[in-house]
């Protein structure tokens, strides 16, 4: 009898082994997470001032938030909407195309540090909440 009783545990035990190892436990990113991809930024100048303007691509599924924008080229950089009131933040949705453009929202690089310009690239930091700071290669215009 204490063969059987020694094969029964044996197969137990494997049994037991054998389903540990099928749980699955799927993290932040393998749901969909939050994944942001600024695309065709841009510098426009315009005496004083410049304009930036970028497509946040969210291909993530949560959402995240803008909520500044910085550049060593401006002492002052300024999220508006589209009537010209300053916005604190920019919400940006999951799995949506964002963009700051002309008749909408777009950002005012004021104080400029030195004069731009055309063709030349610089860099813009976008600060998310979720993300954090992420840069855009912007060419100027």
């Amino acid at each position: 009898m204490r063969p059987r009783r020694s094969l029964v545990r044996a197969v137990l035990a494997l049994a037991l082994v054998a389903l540990a190892g099928c749980v699955y436990y799927p993290t932040v990113m393998d749901v969909g997470g939050v994944r942001i991809v600024p695309e065709r930024g841009r510098v426009v100048r315009q005496d004083p001032v410049a304009l930036f303007y970028v497509d946040i691509n969210s291909t993530g599924m949560f959402d995240d938030v803008l909520l500044r924008v910085e550049t060593p080229i401006a002492r002052r950089a300024e999220l508006l909407g589209p009537s010209g009131a300053p916005l604190a933040r920019l919400q940006v949705p999951g799995t949506t195309l964002v963009r700051l453009q002309p008749d909408g929202q777009h950002v005012v690089l004021s104080e400029l540090t030195r004069e731009l310009k055309p063709g030349e690239v610089v860099v813009v930091t976008l600060v998310f909440e979720k993300s954090g700071a992420i840069g855009v290669i912007s060419p100027v215009e």
